[in-house]
């Protein structure tokens, strides 16, 4: 959720110190900015550019009235003055749009990263600067320091803050992108520590182990971040983690920190209490408006991952910067002071007041942060190309977590029993997903197995005149392949309301019956733990055309309980079908995943096969789901169909509605599967091109131009 700082891109390291930040929190009392033709700028004209780039910005009285006649009289603006009823009916469209657009959020910023990879941004040298009680000791003996003199006149040196005796020193950077503000960091660091090493100084304090953790919910940031060299190198130490993460929607304590080679489920440590200094640089503003339940939350998850006495420090976009005005021009608003731009991401425009209702405790609430500092940062930027200027404002504040703040909220989501409670309550959830969708015929999901699965479904190729086109897949054909004679043995295991593909199969069989067939029969078995799925598919035509040749049959099944098989199916079975069945199981390494596989193994006869296609790690309905408060159970295992806000629906949801969803990685099947011979096992990805990229298109869709799905096919 990194946002464009241009800042970073256009002037040195040195220069963003040199600030004026201005002393009131009203937002009456800064000059507000934007490079609107129409509002002159009269403050340049005697002032010294800092690096030819920059000069503090003053504002005239007359500058802030003219922004905000330019902002009254905007689209949006205007919009919001229509007669009640039209302004009701406008509320309810943005309502709509707006929670399209965070359930898109994820997804667009993904495509940011998947188009510009690693060059859009710049490295963020500046935050020693920026915020030198939480950073300048990484630069204690670098050239760079911090410009700060004391008393004295000496160059001011800060101490590493909230630092106990050989304790490690942990930064969080939420919304990271692909490292820009964090890498330098540790770069930092890693020079201290050579330094340190190298020293004759005997009684020089060693610098703290450093602990990076860095979150973004872009899983092409993230993957983007774990391969840089100073990232790699730290990871391997065990002192950087990197996670896809929505801080609107998940809480802190989803996230082990704990390394893989020592990590003890009863000894997990999160990133709930866990920081020193967290990081929000550009993040809130791409998450939604002010007040808004996304904020509120993204709020609560990252003051707590503060250890007590930790630091929040936040800078961000300010209300009335150049880009607000130049977005208000436009049909982009998505509420007040919060607009979409062109590629679908948001971004609001923090007045003082919003961050301190979000974080800053008051005489009701003592949960929250002690302010430090919050303040408006005004500059004139100048493009040397053209001599055009910008004006921007940023918002930058510091907050502290008490030091006698409880740690509360330790294991606040890693289950809430959740694994249990949801496994106990899996039929019924299904039973009530299934009797809503009682006019449904077929899932929606691809499942075409003459094009998915050709080898093992060749010899009914030519009956049901399904040619699979584009590249033949590199997969080992079946050895013997079946003939006419055959009569095979195949399960849907989790078959739902059944597949299209083999009830029409099935029914084509039907309907070709001469005598002197040249397609092998198919003996057909339906699975499934709902009983209401299993009422809907025998009332299928296609399935009761199975009925009078004997060739289909249906059961109530749990695959999850240990040994169960139904004994008609034991070791006879030529092909067992997993299509998104074991996603809606549970986790990876869960009893009931373990019992499944088991049980669907012990289904084959010798020589049959396994053809598994599921969702795999990162699938656009894993982002959006990320994006909807109450909906993970625990890792990467999500309930569908759950409402957002509110803990009462919340709670009430968890016990009722939902269906599961785990969202698998390659090696995870690959161990599930571990004792059978790996025919074909690879991801499968789609990109699906939403039409229409116009502001009357995006308003439509909530910005997102695209989906991409990612499946596991074996």
């Amino acid at each position: 959720m990194e946002k464009r700082d241009f800042s970073a891109r256009r002037h040195s390291p040195r220069a963003v110190h040199t600030t004026t930040l201005l002393t009131s929190c009203s937002p009456s009392n800064y000059k507000s900015n934007s490079t609107i033709d129409t509002i002159n700028m009269t403050t340049t004209d005697n002032a010294t550019w800092k690096g030819d780039v920059w000069i503090d910005d003053n504002w005239t009285a007359e500058d802030k009235a003219k922004a905000l006649e330019l902002l009254a009289a905007s689209p949006s603006s205007v919009q919001a003055k229509q007669p009640q009823h039209q302004e009701q009916q406008q509320q309810q469209r943005q309502v709509v749009v707006f929670n399209e657009f965070r359930r898109n959020a994820s997804t667009n910023w993904n495509s940011f990263y998947e188009q510009n990879q690693t060059n859009f941004f710049k490295d963020r040298h500046y935050l020693h600067k920026a915020f030198p009680h939480e950073f300048a000791w990484l630069y204690a003996h670098s050239s760079d320091n911090n410009d700060e003199l004391d008393e004295s006149g000496n160059p001011r040196l800060y101490s590493i803050p909230n630092r106990k005796k050989d304790e490690d020193f942990t930064i969080v950077e939420i919304g990271c992108g692909v490292g820009n503000a964090i890498l330098p960091l540790l770069e930092q660091h890693t020079e201290l520590v050579h330094k340190h090493a190298s020293s004759d100084d005997d009684d020089a304090v060693p610098p703290p182990r450093l602990n990076i953790h860095c979150l973004d919910f872009a899983p092409t940031a993230i993957n983007l971040l774990k391969q840089d060299p100073r990232f790699r190198a730290a990871a391997e130490e065990g002192r950087a983690t990197a996670h896809v993460f929505d801080l609107s929607s998940m809480h802190p304590s989803t996230i082990s920190t704990s390394s893989s080679s020592t990590n003890n489920d009863k000894q997990t440590t999160t990133l709930a209490n866990s920081a020193d200094v967290a990081i929000l640089l550009f993040c809130l503003s791409a998450i939604g408006p002010h007040p808004s339940a996304a904020l509120s939350r993204a709020a609560r998850h990252a003051m707590d991952m503060l250890k007590p006495g930790g630091t929040l420090v936040i800078r961000d976009y300010g209300r009335l910067d150049e880009a607000q005005m130049k977005l208000s021009r436009g049909e982009k608003s998505l509420g007040s002071n919060f607009y979409r731009k062109g590629d679908g991401t948001g971004c609001y425009y923090f007045e003082l007041q919003d961050l301190k209702d979000l974080f800053v405790n008051d005489g009701d609430d003592c949960t929250k942060l002690e302010l430090l500092e919050l303040d408006y940062i005004q500059r004139v930027y100048r493009n040397r190309g053209d001599d055009s200027t910008r004006r921007r404002v940023w918002i930058q504040g510091r907050f502290r977590k008490p030091i006698d703040a409880a740690e509360e909220n330790k294991s606040h989501v890693m289950s809430i029993g959740c694994i249990d409670d949801y496994s106990a309550t899996t039929c019924r959830r299904w039973d009530n997903y299934y009797s809503t969708l009682a006019t449904v015929k077929s899932s929606a999901l691809p499942s075409n197995l003459f094009q998915i699965f050709p080898n093992e479904f060749s010899p009914w190729q030519s009956l049901m005149k399904q040619q699979k086109k584009g590249k033949p897949q590199n997969v080992q054909p079946l050895e013997p392949p079946y003939t006419a004679s055959d009569n095979v043995a195949i399960v849907d295991l989790g078959c739902g309301l059944g597949n299209t593909s083999l009830l029409n199969l099935i029914q084509t069989l039907q309907q070709h019956q001469t005598g002197d067939e040249v397609s092998p029969k198919v003996n057909a078995h339906f699975l499934d733990i709902s009983g209401e799925a299993i009422r809907q598919l025998c009332n299928d035509e296609r399935y009761q055309s199975g009925i009078a040749s004997d060739s289909v049959a249906s059961h109530v099944y749990d695959v999850r309980q240990p040994l169960k098989i139904p004994t008609h199916l034991e070791q006879s079975v030529d092909i067992v079908l997993l299509l998104f069945a074991m996603s809606a199981i549970g986790p990876y390494k869960c009893d009931d995943m373990s019992n499944a596989v088991t049980n669907a193994i012990k289904m084959l006869k010798p020589g049959g096969v396994i053809l598994f296609r599921d969702y795999g790690r990162y699938d656009d309905d894993q982002l959006q789901l990320n994006s909807v408060s109450g909906a993970q159970i625990c890792n990467n295992f999500y309930l569908r169909g759950v409402d957002g806000d509110g803990e009462e629906a919340k709670v009430r949801n968890r016990l009722e509605l939902g269906t599961g969803c785990y969202f698998f990685e390659l090696d995870e099947v690959r161990e599930m599967f571990a004792g059978l011979e790996v025919l074909q096992l690879e991801f499968t990805t789609r990109t699906y091109k939403k039409t229409g990229k116009s502001a009357k298109d995006l308003n439509k869709n909530g910005g997102a131009a695209e989906r991409r799905r990612v499946w596991i096919q074996g």
